[in-house]
């Protein structure tokens, strides 16, 4: 006989799955293989470097994700009443569940690293163009189609079902209520991260009040239109006009997150180091030299570098990492082991914030010079490769798009006080419409060497 499944969860407290023919399918669902592999991959990467506590997990963030998606989805039945659609809603809650399954260790570093993977693999074949980049939310799409646990439950209530999860993930904008509460700058997955980055970090920065902005969700109808011609509407939630200032908190909240949390420079210094090692492991196997890598025929790594398909890439995880780090860390080809060693023990790049040193110095092209003159000493050879990173994180803290727009679900917006129509919240919010995507340029330097060549290159432009 099913019964009540609890978790309990250090954001949520007790998230619930009830002993209903859909709560159980979501159970199951957990219970895959792919699904349990999130245990064994960080939500954070390399920020516990930086922030002791940040261990938490892709599993844990998952079922948060799930549980937030669930909340509005209960708003959105309560708000819209007869037009509620239960079987978008249902598509939307597995969706927010199984949205990560295509997360590979170290999350975004390690989508970068196949980045360059692609990139020397493009340029060996003599191949021009930039190199086609498969992101976490493809790997998804590849593991919820596939010939996976995860393909296979949800294929157990359908091919529709299961095509209709797989889209709403790869989607570019929702296209209706129920995909933006996955999908959107108003999502459950930033719901739940922001909260729960927050919490496990000790980050003080990205608090927001989210209990009074459910209670002030409410039903709206949003108009879409093409050149200023509204052609139809659409529902959605909007936020009642009280909820105005947490609103703001809730962007501004998840802009400052970035900048103190996932672009902290030891956290970007680390993911340099991992996206090289696995670079010269390509490079190793390429040349046919893939014994001195140290590790063992059949490791993940190895084998994924090879090869770059679903399988391996499934047997990849943090600990995989880990593990495989400290074999490479002795081996014969001294920029792997020296790079692995460096993880290992975090001693890890210095960084040289270039934008923040040009700032304020009445040249605007500043940075964009610096990166020329780099380029070119890097060309004459003036650095090994190795010797130095270069890193451009940047953020848009609100993504505006036209009032009206066919993908006016993306966005956040605030019920006038009259009741008469929402609007978008960068025309309503001085703050929010006065913000702008900001970017940091970084060089990370192996050693003292490297960094007095950047500080002549510096004071060779300035004089």
């Amino acid at each position: 006989m099913p019964k009540t499944q609890r978790i309990r969860d250090p954001l949520h407290d007790l998230i619930e799955f009830g002993i209903g023919e859909f709560d159980q399918f979501l159970w199951n669902l957990i219970d895959t293989r792919e699904f349990q592999r999130l245990r064994r991959v960080k939500q954070l990467g390399f920020s516990e470097l930086v922030y002791p506590g940040a261990t938490h997990t892709r599993f844990a963030h998952s079922i948060g994700v799930f549980h937030t998606a669930r909340e509005l989805v209960t708003l959105i039945s309560d708000r819209i009443g007869e037009k509620f659609e239960p079987e978008k809603a249902e598509i939307a809650l597995a969706a927010s569940l199984v949205h990560d399954r295509g997360h590979g260790p170290f999350s975004h570093a390690f989508e970068e690293a196949i980045k360059l993977l692609n990139k020397d693999n493009a340029k060996r074949k003599g191949e021009k163009g930039p190199p086609k980049l498969k992101k976490h939310e493809q790997w998804t799409s590849d593991i919820i189609l596939g010939d996976t646990e995860v393909g296979s439950a949800l294929r157990s209530r359908g091919v529709d079902f299961q095509e209709a999860v797989s889209k709403l993930l790869i989607a570019d904008t929702p296209g209706d209520i129920y995909a933006a509460v996955v999908s959107s700058q108003f999502d459950a997955d930033r719901l739940d991260y922001v909260r729960r980055d927050r919490l496990m970090t000790g980050a003080k920065h990205g608090g927001f009040d989210y209990s009074w902005i459910l209670a002030n969700l409410e039903g709206g109808s949003i108009p879409l239109a093409i050149d200023d011609e509204t052609y139809s509407t659409v529902d959605s939630l909007v936020l009642g006009h009280k909820a105005f200032q947490a609103a703001e908190s809730y962007v501004l909240g998840l802009f400052h997150l970035y900048f103190a949390v996932y672009f902290h420079k030891a956290t970007r210094s680390a993911e340099k180091i991992l996206s090289a090692v696995l670079r010269r492991v390509g490079t190793l196997c390429a040349e046919g030299n893939a014994p001195l890598t140290a590790l063992s025929e059949g490791n993940p790594i190895l084998t994924f570098v090879q090869n770059r398909d679903l399988d391996s890439y499934l047997k990849a995880d943090d600990f995989v990492v880990w593990g495989s780090l400290s074999v490479m860390a002795e081996s014969k080809d001294a920029i792997l082991s020296e790079l692995s060693q460096r993880l290992l023990s975090r001693k890890l790049y210095k960084a040289i914030d270039i934008s923040d040193h040009f700032e304020g110095r009445g040249d605007a092209n500043a940075v964009a010079h610096f990166r020329a003159q780099l380029t070119k000493a890097k060309e004459n050879g003036d650095f090994d490769e190795v010797e130095i990173f270069e890193d451009q994180p940047s953020r848009n803290p609100y993504k505006r798009r036209g009032y009206g727009s066919p993908d006016a679900l993306s966005k956040i917006h605030i019920m006038r006080a009259d009741g008469s129509r929402p609007d978008d919240l960068s025309d309503r919010s001085d703050v929010v419409r006065a913000l702008q995507e900001k970017s940091i340029y970084r060089v990370y330097v192996r050693d003292e060497k490297a960094k007095a060549k950047i500080e002549d290159l510096i004071r060779r432009m300035e004089g």
